[in-house]
């Protein structure tokens, strides 16, 4: 593992770049990975290409690349109609999981957001995935969002709201 040569906003060809990337991502952990909320085990690509091209729904990405490779993504999808509807996900490579890649590209990803005017956040989990709570703390402090969250069943949801 090397130092992150770069955190910044998905733009065109990054699709083909997680293709490539796709082995650093278990397709099995995603029911487990912070903030991811997807829990059908299909590969990441497919799912934001899912995302991205569903329509009526809108999105944005921030990607961290160590060299060409794709370690970490976090996105944020919304119905334009309904202004509480914006969902955040963040997917980081195995390999980086334990560094501060996925904070600091979902606080990336979340400044955009706040910059953009949302005003609520969403994040489901899995219930058991204890950290995402204090992740969520860390990332959102300082950017004017209050984190509240409740957890039942299993599914763990915070709600993020200015």
């Amino acid at each position: 593992m090397t130092d992150i040569l770069q955190i910044r906003p998905w733009r065109q060809g990054d699709l083909d770049r997680l293709r490539a990337s796709e082995s650093l991502f278990a397709p099995e952990t995603y029911p487990r990975r912070f903030l991811a909320g997807d829990r059908r085990l299909r590969p990441l690509h497919l799912k934001v290409l899912d995302r991205m091209s569903t329509p009526g729904l809108r999105w944005m990405g921030q990607i961290g690349l160590e060299r060409d490779r794709v370690v970490a993504l976090a996105e944020c999808a919304w119905d334009p109609a309904d202004p509480d509807s914006p969902a955040v996900v963040l997917n980081v490579a195995e390999e980086w999981q334990p560094s501060s890649i996925g904070r600091r590209t979902l606080r990336r990803l979340v400044d955009r957001c706040r910059d953009a005017g949302f005003t609520t956040l969403n994040v489901d989990y899995v219930g058991s995935n204890t950290g995402v709570e204090a992740l969520t703390e860390a990332v959102v402090a300082g950017t004017g969002y209050a984190l509240t969250g409740v957890t039942g069943a299993g599914i763990g949801h915070l709600t993020v709201r200015r």
